[in-house]
């Protein structure tokens, strides 16, 4: 081989190295903030589902105010048919 051959070769492998560093750096810059992205995102999750069982007794509650405001007739109609009201 010639000394230009072996110089290229140099060369070219430094400028690989280069655009290698910088890629390995342009990546890590890009996934630090997909990874916090996805920290976020699994917060997020944990902390809806946590409101979402906290939404689960709905039901029960509407249930409990239908009940609570059918009592006050049913005990009206009761006093008068015992006589004290």
């Amino acid at each position: 081989m010639s000394t230009s051959v072996v110089v290229l070769a140099w060369v070219g492998l430094t400028l690989g190295l280069v655009v290698a560093v910088a890629v390995v750096a342009l990546f890590s810059r890009v996934v630090q903030p997909a990874l916090e992205i996805a920290r976020y995102a699994d917060d997020i999750l944990e902390h809806g589902v946590a409101i979402a069982t906290n939404l689960d007794g709905v039901d029960e509650a509407v249930r409990t105010r239908e009940l609570a405001t059918s009592v006050p007739p049913l005990a009206v109609s009761y006093l008068k048919k015992l006589g004290l009201a």
